[in-house]
């Protein structure tokens, strides 16, 4: 079985590996130096993360710098006109993201924490804040007559920090988030199907995946938060790490986004 850190490697490998397409696809115009400048941005996550090269890691984070200001300067006449600024949040995300991955490939210790722990953090900011929240405010530019899209970021948000907080410093916040989430993620997966609509038998059977999934997996975070299995410590964490993450990283988020650029090239074929 893969040790933790060889784990988390491969699954921030896979969502760097496929947030700059996202990205550049929902918020860039299909920008070509963003497209071109990923290739050895890649390459330095792969050489970094695996322990070749570390201090190349820096690359990725002068990368995600680069598409915040290149999206600032595509939008800077109407970033605060039809909800453009909402485009603004999954680059700061990767911001978040590469910085903790930068301190983890590094051993910088950035607020104490170790590489396992940085490489949480990274995973959670690409995956939650970067892709998942891409796509919902994809929807909510493209919808922005629409507030629960917009309601939908923010709660994402507050409740992203309720459980940063919660794991660094009080436990009790930490099961508010969890709860939030259980309510949330199920109603924002039903809402989605509701903006969109979707035409193709193939994206309501991965919008259906999703919801599934995340229930599922939510389910898991909830018994694990209160206690509910009946796991020694060593089987809980393979749950947590193998289970619980992997369905989010593999399943829950890129069916997710599946459904959104599956039913965009429905409405724009002629």
């Amino acid at each position: 079985m893969l040790g933790t850190i060889d784990y988390l490697s491969i699954v921030l490998c896979f969502g760097y590996t496929i947030s700059p397409y996202v990205s550049n696809h929902f918020f860039l115009e299909n920008s070509k130096i963003y497209k071109q400048i990923y290739y050895p941005a890649i390459v330095s996550v792969f050489l970094s993360v695996w322990g070749i090269l570390p201090q190349v890691s820096v690359l990725w984070l002068f990368y995600c710098s680069f598409g915040f200001f290149l999206y600032f300067k595509i939008h800077k006449k109407d970033i605060l006109r039809n909800k453009h600024w909402l485009g603004l949040v999954p680059f700061l995300f990767s911001l978040v993201s590469a910085t903790w991955f930068v301190c983890g490939t590094n051993d910088l210790y950035l607020l104490g924490y170790n590489k396992t722990w940085s490489f949480y953090a990274s995973i959670h900011g690409c995956f939650i804040g970067w892709l998942f929240l891409s796509g919902i405010c994809h929807l909510a530019i493209k919808n922005s007559k629409l507030q629960i899209l917009t309601v939908s970021v923010g709660l994402v948000l507050s409740l992203f920090l309720v459980i940063a907080i919660g794991i660094d410093q009080s436990g009790s916040f930490k099961k508010i988030g969890v709860i939030g989430y259980m309510i949330l993620f199920p109603v924002i997966a039903l809402y989605i199907l509701k903006v969109l609509k979707p035409k193709r038998r193939i994206s309501k059977f991965f919008l259906w995946i999703h919801f599934f999934s995340i229930l599922f997996s939510l389910c898991i975070a909830v018994g694990k938060e209160f206690s509910l299995f009946d796991l020694d410590h060593f089987n809980l964490q393979i749950i947590m790490h193998y289970l619980h993450g992997g369905i989010n990283a593999f399943v829950v988020i890129p069916t997710c986004l599946f459904v959104i650029f599956s039913e965009e090239n429905v409405h724009t074929q002629p």
